[in-house]
């Protein structure tokens, strides 16, 4: 009670109520702007708040404000523009579709509320778990924590229904390329090829808006049209009413927030693993599940209810054991070493007001939060009703600015086109893309956990783990029960419809389209990913036994279910399109997309020239200026190409080079030009 009280005092006075404000719209800021975490602004922060806030308690507040209320406003730009964090890919999958339809208001203002209500309930759970949680937090090993992220892992490929075993390669082939940079424990340099940058693995923010967010803005730019369609009003209202709907889904709101925070205190399970799990947790209370991975808000409201309870259960192993639950509480629990605060049982003793101050910011914050974005995200929904052109000219340079500024190389410009191509093929054949990400974002904590794991116990010691066995168990349980209800789920596919109808040329025309011949013209996707595992088999020979388990054992399952794919995709015939967990091109078959799309080809071509002549800030500002003027018409392109011009020189003059200090790549062309004449630079 004592601690309580002295908690409650503290918000009596002034500081308090600054940080948390200063926090929270520092959370809204990084939530909206492609590759700048909340790891990068507390990072930035950390040394002048050691350095500038003497109390301990308020400093901690602050930072708590950032981590905690982040996932508020990070849905924003995975519905209305689609482009996705690591977090986000269900808001993606989900709420970039409703956007689709012109209902972003109000799925935005349904998902507000279910965060809102999200955070308090996580505030809540922390405040009561906390002084009873740290033997189950103890129980939970690496063997424990590998296996969960497989699950996730397996949950998102079990989703995608008709094309379950493309979703299962698709997330091996995933955490196989996770694999690229230094073994952890042998040391051995594991695909990268004698580039030193890529000793650290490829980068995040570079593979994930390559997968996702380019793929969508190719094929958007491509149709010339706005996200949503013609004519579609968006209001404030509609935000309010999308806002009563989710409150109306309270029941749904906190079993799937619970759920969060039980996810959330298990040590080394990322956001993306949280995402997925709830997302499909959510769907098995349902009987009707055809909805899903169509645009269903409610599969929306159920990733995002844990997204933000999350954060109370983050919070408790970072209180408790000293172990961080997230990234951003890995900066809390620094901060708190330099403030010599001791994580354990100082945090419910001498430090317990401490505790209690961050189960209110938790709360307080994410209310907060809601509240900003009820009336701040207005102006931001208006994207969707703006020809898509425009908005890629001032997102794809961004994308690609973050992408090097995550990595500090020209590397991750190639690293970027690589993964932008694998994912608009995979986009444009039917393979979802979900599982090849998280298995990517996942596949760290999967091969440092088995490897920590067999080191400790050995392969014996870890398949004979109690708790290791019941959750192996669960998992195959699990996948079976969903693969059952999702089958049912299914509507009769294309081929079916056709047969059963009363149109003989149309059946005809479709029995030819998936007929032998066809099968054998689609086997060739699969065939690609075959070889490549192949290569990448090969490849790992040459590394040391410990260092070549994980690579080899996921190339021997990527050729084995590719054969599994080419087999199918050639004898079984009778199997029509089926829904993926992902988002099909909305310009396939419109008329002068080939030739848009040709023209947008050599935009970037014309792009990576310019990177590589005038440098890679000038050349984003060019492209935000040409794409305008080629793919809009009349006075709005040449507006347009000012405005879009204007935000990118902002971005990259004001906040990359000023602020950042960020030290552009040399001009390798202008090098090699200026050499052949004899002259420097």
């Amino acid at each position: 009670m004592e601690a309580f009280l002295d908690a409650v005092a503290y918000l009596g006075t002034l500081p308090y109520w600054e940080v948390l404000v200063a926090g929270t719209l520092l959370a809204i800021v990084h939530g909206l702007l492609p590759g700048i975490g909340s790891l990068t602004v507390m990072a930035i922060l950390l040394p002048f708040i050691i350095f500038h806030i003497h109390d301990p308690a308020v400093a901690l507040v602050l930072l708590a404000a950032i981590t905690g209320t982040g996932n508020t406003l990070d849905s924003l730009p995975a519905v209305v523009i689609g482009l996705p964090g690591s977090s986000t890919q269900v808001t993606f999958l989900e709420g970039h579709q409703l956007a689709r339809r012109g209902e972003a208001a109000y799925a935005l203002g349904a998902v507000y509320a279910v965060s809102g209500m999200g955070g308090l309930v996580g505030a809540a759970a922390l405040a009561m778990i906390i002084p009873v949680i740290k033997p189950f937090i103890l129980m939970i090993d690496r063997s424990e924590i590998a296996v969960i992220a497989m699950f996730g892992i397996a949950m998102v490929a079990v989703l995608s229904r008709g094309a379950m075993i493309k979703g299962i390669t698709a997330g091996l082939l995933g955490v196989l390329v996770a694999t690229v940079g230094v073994d952890p424990f042998t040391g051995a340099r594991r695909f990268t090829f004698g580039q030193i940058e890529l000793w650290e693995g490829l980068p995040l923010v570079a593979v994930v808006t390559g997968i996702f967010a380019i793929p969508e803005m190719i094929d958007l730019t491509i149709t010339r049209s706005p996200v949503a369609p013609a004519g579609t009003r968006l209001s404030q209202s509609q935000m309010f009413q999308g806002g009563l709907y989710g409150l109306k889904k309270w029941k749904e709101t906190i079993r799937q927030s619970l759920f969060g925070v039980f996810l959330g205190a298990i040590p080394g399970v990322g956001s993306a693993v949280i995402d997925w799990l709830a997302y499909a947790f959510g769907i098995l209370w349902r009987k009707d599940r055809h909805e899903f991975g169509r645009g269903s808000l409610d599969g929306l409201l159920f990733a995002e209810s844990a997204q933000n309870s999350k954060e109370g259960g983050q919070a408790l192993p970072t209180l408790v054991l000293g172990i961080p639950g997230g990234t951003g509480w890995l900066m809390i629990l620094a901060a708190m070493l330099m403030y010599g605060i001791s994580p354990g049982p100082p945090m419910v003793g001498q430090y317990a007001h401490i505790t209690m101050l961050i189960v209110f910011t938790i709360a307080f914050g994410n209310l907060l939060a809601t509240v900003i974005a009820f009336f701040a995200s207005a102006p931001l929904i208006r994207l969707t009703t703006i020809p898509y052109p425009a908005i890629s000219a001032v997102i794809i340079p961004l994308v690609v600015l973050a992408a090097f500024m995550d990595m500090r190389s020209w590397l991750a410009i190639p690293i970027l086109g690589v993964f932008s191509v694998i994912g608009l093929l995979m986009k444009r054949f039917g393979w979802p893309r979900p599982p090849l990400n998280l298995g990517f974002i996942l596949g760290p904590i999967i091969d440092v956990n088995i490897q920590t794991a067999f080191s400790l116990y050995g392969p014996v010691g870890v398949l004979t783990r109690p708790l290791t066995i019941i959750l192996l168990v669960l998992l195959l349980l699990t996948a079976f029960v969903f693969t059952r209800f999702m089958a049912r789920a299914e509507k009769p596919t294309q081929l079916q419809d056709a047969l059963s109808s009363n149109d003989p040329p149309k059946a005809e025309s479709v029995k030819k389209q998936f007929s032998m011949s066809a099968g054998f013209a689609k086997a060739w996707s699969p065939l690609l990913v075959m070889a490549g595992a192949a290569l990448a088999l090969q490849t790992s020979l040459d590394y040391p036994p410990r260092a070549r388990m994980l690579p080899l054992g996921l190339s021997v399952g990527i050729i084995a279910l590719s054969a599994m794919e080419i087999f199918k995709q050639m004898f079984r015939t009778e199997t029509g399109p089926q829904q993926i967990m992902d988002l099909g091109m909305r310009s396939s078959g419109m008329e002068g997309a080939t030739q848009a799309g040709w023209l947008l080809a050599g935009v970037f071509a014309i792009f990576v020239l310019l990177t590589m002549t005038i440098r890679l800030d000038n050349a984003a500002i060019a492209f935000a200026v040409l794409l305008p003027l080629l793919f809009l018409s009349g006075w709005q392109r040449w507006f347009t190409a000012v405005v879009t011009g204007g935000i990118i020189a902002a971005w990259t003059y004001g906040f990359m080079t000023w602020f950042m200090a960020v030290i552009w790549p040399e001009t390798v062309l202008a090098g090699w030009v200026l050499e052949l004449f004899g002259l420097r630079l």
